[in-house]
């Protein structure tokens, strides 16, 4: 049964939007969590993802015409589907808010019956269905409920894991992993991401995860820095990406630390051949306590544009786009109320409860920190008396987002740190 693909609502006062640019074509094979189109509304222009796997068909949508929100503009089929007549498909109907709640639930959407219009299954039909219904598989966290990553031997899946996580970037080598920092989510690193295309190795793959209780990853999970790390480790694994290089950003960094750290161990499944941390948590004890309570506060745009700025050394550089796509992220209070409570556990009172110095000082891989000097959430002095072989780069007139603020320098720090750790394998490889 093919899949519907809509015209989503990305702004909360959105009713109607246009689709600026198509990705695929007719008869393209897609993954889910692909980027298939662009939608421009009045406020910002946003990319779509694939809502499953399969073969991209009736593509409807066209290019500048203004439609509703909710409009079907194509159909994904399955691998070797039958292709009907469009009136004749008997289509899966559902609303983003039911597939999301769905596959956090490991529901199957075709098992249930919808009460919307044509049979649309709604939010309301997978809440109600979820009480008494077990979870038939465990969903991949692009979408897929197929079962075949899921049923891999080695790798031990709950609920909760793997969280989700998107291919930026399709390739045969790395791949290179992308860990956002708090209050953020995986769609953060695209624009970077299209920095690091332009130098990276064609053939390097590039992989970013939602972290527990961010984007579309589950709030479980997200107790304990263990728990995160094991979730993080999870995900790689379900997704064949156990063999590769870490970024992580603020937060993220000191995920992506302890992940490396950790890779070392015999429990863990992925090893980490070199590290990059932007403006990462773990390496000092302070932290901007004013900033976490007023992101995990702010209800409205204007409140939250506010905080938004001090992410920058220059706030001009905060667009319209930056904050409607933070603001999807922070709409809901319970989303608002879960950071808050991560913020507890890990930046109580302003403090950092994690100290993950000795650890960086214990890893012999290439490792490389990116600091911004004007830093007001994460202060650019954390990175003062880091052991020598760690390279330590600090950029003048950048805040805490360097990745955006000093983008393509720190996709040729990252890239030249992939290349330090392939040669540095092939040398092991060699005669002693």
């Amino acid at each position: 049964m093919p899949t519907e693909v809509i015209l989503p609502r990305v702004d909360m006062d959105m009713t109607e939007g246009m689709i600026a640019a198509w990705h695929v074509h007719e008869g393209d094979t897609v993954r889910a969590g692909t980027v298939i189109f662009e939608i421009e509304t009045s406020k910002a222009t946003m990319e779509v993802d694939a809502p499953a796997s399969g073969v991209i068909r009736h593509i409807s949508g066209v290019i500048g015409e203004s439609m509703p929100v909710g409009t079907p503009v194509a159909w994904i089929y399955t691998d070797g589907e039958a292709v009907a007549d469009l009136a004749g498909v008997g289509a899966l109907r559902a609303t983003p808010a039911a597939r999301r709640l769905a596959r956090e639930r490991g529901m199957r959407l075709r098992d249930l019956t919808g009460s919307g219009p044509h049979g649309r299954i709604g939010a309301s039909d997978v809440l109600r269905e979820s009480a008494s219904a077990a979870p038939h598989t465990t969903p991949d966290a692009r979408g897929s409920t197929e079962p075949d990553r899921a049923s891999r031997p080695r790798v031990t899946r709950s609920s909760a894991a793997p969280l989700h996580r998107v291919w930026l970037r399709e390739g045969t080598t790395g791949p290179l992993v992308l860990l956002h920092g708090f209050a953020a989510e995986l769609n953060s690193w695209r624009p970077f991401c299209h920095a690091l295309n332009r130098i990276a190795p064609p053939t390097l793959g590039v992989l970013a995860l939602d972290l527990p209780a961010h984007g579309k990853s589950s709030a479980q999970h997200a107790g304990t820095l263990d728990e995160i790390v094991a979730a993080v480790d999870e995900t790689l694994a379900a997704e064949g990406a156990t063999h590769g290089h870490l970024v992580g950003h603020s937060f993220g960094g000191a995920i992506a630390l302890a992940l490396a750290t950790a890779s070392a161990g015999p429990l863990a499944q992925t090893r980490v051949a070199s590290l990059t941390l932007i403006a990462p948590a773990g390496l000092g004890p302070d932290s901007n306590a004013a900033f976490l309570r007023g992101i995990t506060q702010a209800s409205r745009r204007a409140s939250l544009a506010a905080w938004l700025k001090e992410l920058f050394a220059d706030p001009a550089q905060l667009d319209d786009g930056f904050i409607t796509t933070a603001g999807q992220q922070l709409a809901d209070a319970g989303v608002r109320a879960r950071l808050a409570a991560l913020a507890d556990t890990f930046f109580p009172d302003g403090a950092q409860s994690l100290d993950l110095r000795g650890a960086l000082a214990a890893l012999r891989i290439p490792v490389r920190v990116v600091w911004g000097l004007q830093d007001r959430i994460l202060p650019a002095r954390h990175a003062d008396g880091l052991p020598g072989r760690v390279a330590v780069h600090r950029f003048a007139q950048v805040g805490h987002l360097p990745q955006v603020e000093a983008r393509d320098d720190v996709a040729a720090i990252v890239a030249q740190n992939i290349a330090s750790a392939n040669a540095a394998g092939k040398a092991h490889e060699g005669p002693l």
